[in-house]
Formats: structure tokens, C-alpha cells, sequence
């Protein structure tokens, strides 16, 4: 990766707000748009401009560049039959299903949404113990209603009583013992995509292709990083998003993927960065899928800089540049140190205090 540029945005900014001329052999410096100029000699003391004036004060500063992202759902995911038969229902494209919604029918048979992250691979029934998805068993059997005991890894009778009854609740024959094709174990609540199978097709485990694409509920935003940006993704940074409402939602990247080249098909090459943000009020973007925002990715923050308005900088002929420095009816032109530029203001780390005022042309 060949190494980044350094970044000059503020100072394209400046290079429309002054101008450095030069008359009759001597340096002058003045503003595009102020009627007059000024001798580049600090300290040169002349009547105060007629334009307005800022005062020198702390702030933090935040530079900032913006990036276009996609809103999307998270892990997407196909679901599978664990079922052997006749494929008679799925869900609708766009629904949402929970912890004990039919998440599809075989031979007329529901298949139950669990949640979890521990698939169900063997069936359960009394005796089985030491096990994670006999806790996982429990624990769903607990959070919709029926009391297994204790929620452990040991199946006893407690947990086949409450398994009758969620049986004879869900249409599911009353066995008291959990068969993996009775379920479908998700890591939450699931948003139903696009049918990959029809009605009337045999499915059944390792039956290949899926019956449709999920996704989580949970959203986030996409981004596709220019790597000469790298300094930006760090996991743990905040972001601004602007959804496509016009609102604005605080986000933060919780993850930063590896470089990932593309070929075109002319043949170039093309590099990212995937990003993945999270919004801090994910209720913010409710309704929103597949919609294109733009972010608001902070590279440098500075907290309690004194600033002042980059368009009261003055390029000095010499080099480097000044400020018109604003005392009572005159001003002094007088040289400063800059360091970070952002939101139309520019630090200043040397050459004036707090509370000093100066001038800033008018537009």
C-alpha cells in the first residue's frame, strides 16, 4: 500500500480566502475582496478596517471528511431446511419473525424459530445433560413462557413438562423430546429477503440451496474505505450519519475489515477498505433499508485549541502567514503559527492570546 498524501484540505480552503501580490517589486498582502492592502511588516500599525472582527477564543476542533456509506441489515444469511419433505409455507418477504414464530412448514409441519448460537444437532430428550443445547433448549422455553426449572445443560423432567406444552401449543407432536428438525435456530430476530424456493419442492437437510435469505434486524452502516483514508478507520471512533430523512445520527465503527482489491473490467484495479458502523440510536434509522448516506469520519480532534476564522489569515510574502491583529481604532499585522484546520476555523498555536480580536473581511 503506497503510502498516504499528506491531506491539504484546509489549505485549498485559505487559497480562495487570500492572495499575495506583488506591486512595483515589494511584497503586499491583501484579501480577495478587501479594498486595500497592507504592508507585510509585522507590527506595522495602521486605522482599523471598516470589515468585521473575531474574537480569539478556545474550541474544539474536529477535522472532518465525509464518505458515502449504505444503510443495510446485518448478517445476512440463508436459512435451511432441517426438515425432511414437502415445502408448504414460508414466511413473507419483508416480515419480521421472532422467538416462536413458524419460520417455514414441511408436510404442513412447523418449523419454530429458536434463538441462539448453538445449533441444535442430535435430538433431546430426558437424560441428555452436560450439554449447551439443552441449555439453549431451556432458555427459550423459559423467555416464552414455559418453566423448565432451572435453565442448566441438564434435561429433566421439568424441562419435558414444559416441552409438552410448548409441543401442543405450536401444532408439533407431543414427543417431550426436542427433534432438530422441529426448529430453526437463528442469533435473533430475523427480517425475511428474497424466496430462494417455491412451494411443493422436496427439501430436507444438506438439501443445498436455502429456502430464503434473513438477515438481522439490527442495522448498520456499509462503508467501502479508499485505503489513502486507512488513518480514519479505527475501531471505536465516532462518526456522524446523515440518514436519508436529513437527520443526523451518531455512529461509532465497530469493525474494519482487510484490504479487498477488485478487477474491472477494462482491467484496473480497484482497492477498499469495508468499515462497518453502528448507529448509536439504531431507532433513528427504523423503516430505512438499503439507502445511501453519507458519514462524517473524524480524523484529528483537538479539544480547547485557540482558533480563529481561517479567512482572517493573511498569506505573508515572506512566507507563512499573519493576522490583522485589532487594538482599539488600529490594526498590527502580526505572524502566527497554524496548526489544524476544521470547520472553517484554523488553530492558532502561536503569535496571539485568548481574547485578542481580529479581522475578518467581509464576504
Amino acid at each position: 500500500m503506497s503510502a498516504r498524501a499528506p491531506r491539504r484540505r484546509g489549505r485549498t480552503v485559505l487559497a480562495g480566502a487570500a492572495v499575495l501580490l506583488v506591486v512595483a517589486g515589494l511584497g503586499v498582502v491583501g484579501f480577495a475582496g478587501y479594498t486595500r492592502f497592507l504592508t507585510p511588516a509585522e507590527g506595522a500599525a495602521e486605522e482599523a478596517p471598516s470589515g468585521s472582527t473575531a474574537t480569539v477564543e478556545r474550541r474544539t476542533l474536529a477535522d472532518v471528511e465525509q464518505v458515502s456509506g449504505t444503510l443495510e441489515y446485518d448478517d445476512s444469511f440463508d436459512v435451511v431446511s432441517s426438515a425432511q419433505g414437502t415445502l408448504t409455507e414460508l414466511p413473507e418477504e419483508g416480515s419480521v419473525l421472532e422467538q416462536g414464530d413458524v419460520a417455514y412448514r414441511v408436510d404442513d409441519v412447523p418449523v419454530i424459530l429458536l434463538t441462539g448460537s448453538t445449533p441444535m444437532w442430535r435430538a433431546l430428550d430426558l437424560g441428555s445433560e452436560d450439554a449447551r443445547d439443552v441449555r439453549l433448549l431451556e432458555r427459550n422455553l423459559k423467555e416464552m413462557g414455559y418453566d423448565p426449572g432451572t435453565v442448566d445443560k441438564d434435561f429433566t423432567e421439568s424441562t419435558q413438562s414444559a416441552l409438552y406444552d410448548f409441543q401442543s401449543d405450536h401444532g408439533l407432536e407431543e414427543t417431550g423430546t426436542a427433534d432438530p428438525a422441529d426448529f430453526v435456530i437463528t442469533p435473533g430476530k430475523i427480517r425475511i429477503g428474497a424466496h430462494k424456493a417455491t412451494l411443493g419442492q422436496q427439501v430436507g437437510p444438506g438439501g443445498g440451496a436455502g429456502l430464503y435469505q434473513a438477515a438481522s434486524t439490527y442495522q448498520v452502516v456499509a462503508v467501502d474505505l479508499d485505503p489513502d483514508s486507512e488513518a480514519l478507520a479505527k475501531v471505536g471512533a465516532a462518526a456522524t450519519v446523515t440518514l436519508p430523512s436529513g437527520k443526523e445520527a451518531k455512529a461509532k465503527i465497530t469493525s474494519v475489515g482487510a484490504l479487498e482489491q477488485s478487477t474491472g473490467n477494462e482491467g484496473e484495479t480497484t482497492s477498499v477498505i469495508p468499515i462497518t458502523l453502528t448507529l448509536d440510536d439504531p431507532k433513528l434509522a427504523e423503516g430505512m433499508s438499503l439507502a445511501t448516506v453519507s458519514v462524517d469520519l473524524t480524523s484529528e480532534t483537538k479539544k480547547n485549541a485557540l482558533a480563529v476564522p481561517v479567512t482572517a489569515l493573511v498569506a505573508l510574502a515572506e512566507g507563512g502567514f499573519g493576522v490583522q491583529k485589532v487594538t482599539g481604532d488600529t490594526e498590527t499585522l502580526t505572524g502566527v503559527e497554524v496548526g489544524l484546520y476544521a470547520d472553517g476555523f484554523v488553530e492558532i498555536t502561536e503569535g496571539l492570546a485568548e481574547g485578542d480580536t481580529v479581522a475578518v473581511p467581509d464576504e
